[in-house]
């Protein structure tokens, strides 16, 4: 009889189901879209009931096919999208608010208060959760969920109110409230979980004003979350064994369990990730300290860089600026571009993430010139996400001492054979692009799948395919690319620090 491990990814942009078999190959797969929900100010949501509606929908499509019977599913693997923020009922598991996006910064007013107010504040959470102050993390979000949502309030005040990651949100619609749980690779990422501990943090936790009974408790990656049948869709329920981090997700679906192993995932963001081992280690050039996942007892810690606009650069190029129909028309249209244009953009619509760090940094574009039209625009866009992703690159090399000569990447984008190349360029290393460019649903079904025996995880290369890019370009040329970005970065930023 066939069996198969449910892989889910819930990110930014859709809700994904895949089903997996012993190899790892995909059976069956199921997406669909959720609206990004914006406002006036720019605040950015999600509809967690659209969400989880979705992802129902997308369960009950992988068993279109006859010959995949309910009754074959050994168990669930859920990986999401980190530092969204979700807000419900728990009595009813009712959503109290939209959720608030990883990309919101609608509470970059409270942080600068709150290091005012407490000027060591963020020695402190760096100190304690590897982070720095930003309304990019969670802890900031659900400051400001508590002060300004008036059913967020209330529901805290009755002692009914329910905080977390999505990854939470959805255990426990999934678990008809059963079970209330997170893993430190999302915990990690809240700014109020205690790197060394793994718990939350008191003081951490005080000086966010959050209550811990407002929060999740936080156990391990590879942990029984409980036993869903999908609201009826299964005939018995089956137990969510694997949940991780999306980024997280895809370091491990890679096989990325060794000190030095390198990836970079390609989504909206982008998030660069090393493997630094089984202790944490504390960047001194910008990156942030993670968790990558716990198994059992064993905890395997990472550094991190986040930048906000990779797939988001394209979205922009064909919704705002309308120079695309389809992402697929990028690759084409920057082959076609005059290779004498020195167009630089730096894509800092919310700032600059890492390893840079500057919030008030805005977007902009540089050395145009009379040849810079369609094509080079888009060129100089799909080179602005291998930049960025180089700048994080680089700055590993200040934190750890023997680091893979090999990049592994995945996301949608990495179908993009131009990018792919331009990353190989500007970084000189190689690239190798799994077959599943769905890596993080991969890596949660692949720590179920361990967990309970079904996967072999002494050979967890043998369930992925590569194919491979390597440098071509010339290092003069490689400097002057890098030169000009550097270039532009400097500007952007003394830019930002006049505001």
């Amino acid at each position: 009889m066939a069996e198969y491990i449910i892989g889910i990814d819930q990110s930014t942009q859709s809700t994904k189901v895949f089903l997996y078999d012993r190899q790892g190959k995909i059976v069956a797969k199921a997406s669909r879209k959720h609206r990004q929900i914006i406002n006036d100010q720019g605040w950015i949501s999600h509809d967690l009931s659209e969400i989880y509606a979705n992802l129902l929908i997308c369960v009950k499509a992988i068993f279109a096919d006859p010959q995949i019977h309910t009754t074959d599913i050994r168990a669930v693997g859920l990986t999401n999208q980190r530092e969204t923020v979700a807000a419900w009922a728990r009595d009813t598991g009712e959503p109290l608010s939209k959720a608030v996006v990883w990309q919101d910064a609608r509470s970059e007013a409270l942080c600068q208060q709150l290091q005012q107010r407490e000027p060591n504040a963020n020695k402190l959470v760096i100190y304690k959760s590897g982070l720095p102050i930003s309304p990019y993390f969670p802890a900031a979000k659900m400051a400001w969920l508590l002060a300004n949502e008036a059913t967020v309030t209330s529901a805290a005040a009755k002692g009914n109110l329910c905080l977390g990651t999505i990854d939470s949100w959805l255990l426990y619609r999934l678990t008809s409230g059963n079970s209330f749980y997170t893993e430190p690779s999302n915990a990690c990422r809240t700014e109020l979980m205690n790197l060394t501990t793994r718990q939350w943090d008191p003081e951490l936790l005080k000086l966010f004003g959050i209550s811990k009974q407002y929060l999740p408790e936080i156990i391990a990656s590879d942990s029984n979350f409980g036993q869903t049948d999908f609201d009826g869709i299964l005939a018995e329920p089956i137990p969510i064994y694997g949940v991780l981090g999306d980024s997280e997700g895809a370091l491990y679906g890679q096989g990325g369990t060794h000190c030095g192993d390198l990836k970079a995932t390609y989504g909206t963001g982008s998030s660069i990730m090393i493997n630094v081992g089984n202790q944490p280690v504390r960047s001194k050039s910008g990156l942030v300290t993670s968790i990558g996942w716990q198994q059992g007892s064993q905890v395997v810690y990472v550094l991190e860089g986040n930048i906000n606009y990779t797939g988001a650069l394209v979205t922009w190029l064909k919704d705002s600026l309308q120079l695309i129909h389809e992402d697929s028309e990028t690759e084409e249209l920057a082959m076609q571009a005059n290779i004498r244009d020195k167009t630089v953009i730096v894509p800092a619509f919310t700032g600059l993430g890492a390893p840079h760090w500057e919030n008030n940094a805005r977007a902009t574009i540089l050395n145009m010139s009379t040849m810079t039209k369609r094509a080079e625009l888009v060129k100089a866009s799909l080179e602005s996400i291998a930049l960025q992703i180089q700048d994080v690159i680089e700055s590993t090399k200040d934190d750890v001492a023997d680091i893979s000569d090999v990049l592994y990447v995945d996301g949608g984008p990495t179908h993009n054979n131009y990018l792919m190349q331009c990353q190989s360029d500007l970084s000189n290393m190689k690239i190798a692009v799994p077959n599943n460019e769905d890596m993080s649903a991969f890596g949660a079904a692949l720590m179920a799948g361990n967990a309970i025996g079904f996967y072999d995880d002494k050979h967890m290369d043998n369930y992925i395919d590569y194919r491979y890019y390597q440098p071509e370009m010339t290092l003069t040329q490689r400097s002057a690319k890098l030169h000009d970005w550097q270039n532009a970065i400097m500007t952007v930023k003394e830019h930002a620090q006049k505001k």
